[in-house]
């Protein structure tokens, strides 16, 4: 099979503006990526090259990065200002470029909150955290550097130190039933993110948070059809290749 590329005359996509593929070979794409296939795999069996498939999976991820965050700054962090969730997902391709620059900034701290809301799980990069608060925190003693940060970091339901692959758990004192169904979901949501981030330890660093707000978005959709769901998504605040 031939393989496509951006060369080919733009086609009618109502889910990708300005698209080189056809809108089959779009949802084709679509589809294994929501079998959580690697780009390798969809280059192969969609037949469009290697290239355009990562183009188009990154841009994927952005708009999944977008609703992700838009849906905690109204649902698990209500201290933070809200954005409408609208007004982020339709930010142009000058925002892709500047919510780049800040995951070149955000990435490199290896230490992330989990905060748990209803059945949902969100994540945050601890940039100005350390191993050591975390560990202080969780062992209870106080030292001077956790000064003004142990509060915030109690805030989180587990926090990640990913340098170590660890999760630690922060007691809320909640009932025992409740804390069991804390537990539950952030032990599945880590058991998940651990699998898949496992399978891209030779991507550049400032891909993490790409996958990681990956990991958030099919974790919280894990009852429902992943495909249907983006699919929607993306009919709604289509990708633009412009």
């Amino acid at each position: 099979m031939p393989f496509y590329n951006l060369l080919d005359p733009v086609m009618k996509n109502k889910y990708l503006k300005g698209a080189h593929l056809s809108e089959r070979k779009f949802k084709e794409i679509l589809k294994l990526f929501s079998e959580d296939l690697t780009a390798t795999q969809i280059a192969s069996i969609s037949g469009v090259s290697r290239v355009t498939v990562n183009s188009y999976l990154k841009k994927i991820r952005l708009q999944i990065v977008r609703f992700c965050e838009a849906e905690m700054s109204v649902v698990a962090l209500p201290s933070k200002p809200v954005a409408a969730r609208q007004g982020v997902l339709q930010q142009g391709e000058a925002d892709h470029a500047g919510l780049g620059k800040e995951m070149d900034r955000t990435v490199k701290p290896v230490i992330f909150g989990i905060y748990r809301s209803g059945s949902k799980v969100y994540t945050e990069i601890l940039p100005d955290i350390s191993r050591s608060m975390v560990q202080a925190v969780v062992r209870g003693r106080s030292i001077l550097e956790t000064i003004g940060t142990a509060d915030r970091i109690r805030k989180f339901s587990g926090v990640v130190d990913l340098g170590q692959y660890r999760l630690y758990h922060l007691n809320h004192h909640q009932t025992d039933s409740q804390q069991r169904s804390i537990t539950e979901d952030v032990d599945g949501f880590w058991a998940l993110t651990k699998h898949r981030l496992a399978k891209f330890k030779g991507l550049n660093r400032n891909t993490a948070y790409l996958h990681l707000k990956e990991c958030e978005f099919r974790y919280n959709n894990r009852t429902q059809d992943i495909y249907v769901v983006l699919l929607e998504l993306l009919k709604n605040f289509p990708l633009n290749l412009s």
